[in-house]
């Protein structure tokens, strides 16, 4: 009786993906309901979660996200005057037909910087299209005068820190192409994911990027929207940051007998706060005191070898800002403010720690030698010590992920840690089949309104 009561907490705490079928059916009925004409189309992004690699992206280090089954839906129909109507279906946004604008809530700015962005292509203005194929400009850029009607759901919870923003950006970057662009016209329906290139999903999320940071106002470094776009079934990206190269590594056989888990704290996670920025302006304050400032083309990624880094270097560049630092408690970034030193420096251990952690991971990903159990052990080792890096040396974590990560691990799961920017959001545990309900069990105990996502490693932004 005790272990079918245990099943049936854990199974009304998870909050599952959906059936794509039946959410996009549902989707286009309500289209036809709140704008009286029918949807020309449904497409998806997926949400992420990431292994390791949390605030080192614009640092141009490497990050190992999966994309997740769960995702933004965006059903849409063009527009020819130029203008966004966008609802939502997400009770934790506002609803209501709601046009595009500086009075619009803020949710719907990731939506209109997305097409202020492609609109963007080819002008020479974003800076997207300097190394860039003409062709492939030519294909994302939408007609003159091209606007829609859009209707979101979301099956990412909302402020997770798993992405939902990311994923809202790409679901209707992937509308914007369908609707009014030559690729989409010449690709109608489910032959525009197949027409979609590597290449174009790479140039697509720099659009994504370049909205959320230029037009948004947040300061992410392009992870989210990268594996949103080019995920990979059963994959985890190895993504190199300075360049945006991808490879994809197989998880098959760790997932023979482990599961991801996704624990969503509700406490929301937002990027556009402030904190998130405060740290990266002082990871970089860090950076530039050591000679790599992004202003001056060089990202902090460069201050480790290129081969294998090992913690000596780690710690002769913490000596070196130690040594710089001396008589000093405060340090000038290069955006002019200053900075506390002790805080820089602690941003700058993450920062160093955290790319190492994502090189090791890499590695032993890529390798096939080891044994499942060893395999696991490793990684949740590396998890960890993440989570503890976020928490000492970020300071991004907050008591109740703490909690669970200490839970987790107390009931058997082989890592724990906090995802996503931090001051709010989920925490990824990797676990043994066998142990999943007592884990989840223990989380429960902390906290009865959790919510479980189930995270397998999922193909990325499609047409449904």
């Amino acid at each position: 009786m005790a272990q079918w009561c245990l099943v049936r907490t854990l199974d009304a705490a998870r909050h599952p993906a959906g059936d794509p079928e039946q959410i996009t059916a549902d989707l286009r009925a309500q289209f036809l309901s709140t704008f009286g004409r029918d949807a020309e189309g449904t497409w998806f992004a997926p949400g992420r979660a990431n292994l390791n690699g949390e605030h080192i992206d614009f640092h141009g280090g490497r990050c190992l996200p999966m994309a997740l089954p769960h995702g933004t839906y965006v059903a849409a129909a063009p527009r020819t005057d130029g203008v966004l109507q966008m609802r939502t279906l997400d009770p934790e946004l506002d609803s209501g037909v709601i046009p595009s604008g500086p009075e619009a809530p803020s949710w719907t700015h990731y939506v209109s910087g997305v097409l202020w962005s492609l609109q963007g292509l080819g002008t020479g203005a974003t800076g997207l299209d300097d190394d860039a194929d003409p062709a492939l400009i030519t294909d994302l850029t939408p007609e003159d005068g091209f606007g829609a009607d859009l209707l979101i759901l979301s099956t990412v919870p909302v402020g997770g820190g798993l992405s939902s923003s990311a994923a809202l950006e790409c679901a209707c970057a992937l509308a914007f192409v369908g609707l009014g662009t030559p690729l989409g016209h010449e690709n109608p329906e489910e032959e525009l994911t197949s027409a979609l290139t590597d290449d174009h999903r790479a140039l697509l999320a720099q659009a994504c990027i370049r909205a959320e940071v230029e037009f948004v106002g947040a300061g992410t470094g392009g992870l989210d929207q990268t594996v949103s776009l080019r995920g990979a079934e059963n994959r985890i990206l190895s993504l190199d940051c300075r360049d945006f190269s991808v490879n994809r590594l197989n998880t098959a056989c760790l997932l023979r007998g482990y599961r991801f888990l996704a624990v969503d704290t509700r406490q929301a996670h937002w990027l556009v706060d402030g904190q998130f920025a405060a740290r990266r302006a002082e990871a970089e304050a860090a950076g530039a005191l050591l000679g790599f400032s992004v202003a001056e083309g060089h990202q902090l990624r460069e201050a480790l070898p290129e081969r294998r880094p090992k913690k000596l270097h780690v710690t002769e560049r913490l000596t070196e800002f130690d040594e710089k630092t001396a008589d000093r408690t405060q340090i000038t970034g290069p955006d002019g403010q200053d900075y506390d030193a002790a805080a820089c420096r602690r941003r700058l251990k993450h920062a160093l720690m955290e790319m190492l952690r994502s090189e090791k991971l890499h590695t032993l990903l890529s390798e096939e030698a080891f044994g499942l159990d060893h395999m696991a052990a490793e990684i949740g080792e590396i998890m960890t010590a993440g989570h503890v890096s976020m928490r000492d040396e970020a300071e991004v974590s907050f008591p109740a992920a703490d909690r669970i990560v200490d839970a987790a691990l107390s009931a058997g799961a082989a890592g724990a840690r906090l995802i996503g920017g931090g001051f709010g959001g989920s925490v990824l545990v990797l676990v043994h089949e066998d142990t999943m309900h007592d884990v989840a069990a223990a989380a429960l105990k902390i906290d009865a309104g959790l919510r479980f996502l189930d995270v397998s490693p999922s193909a990325a932004a499609r047409v449904v």
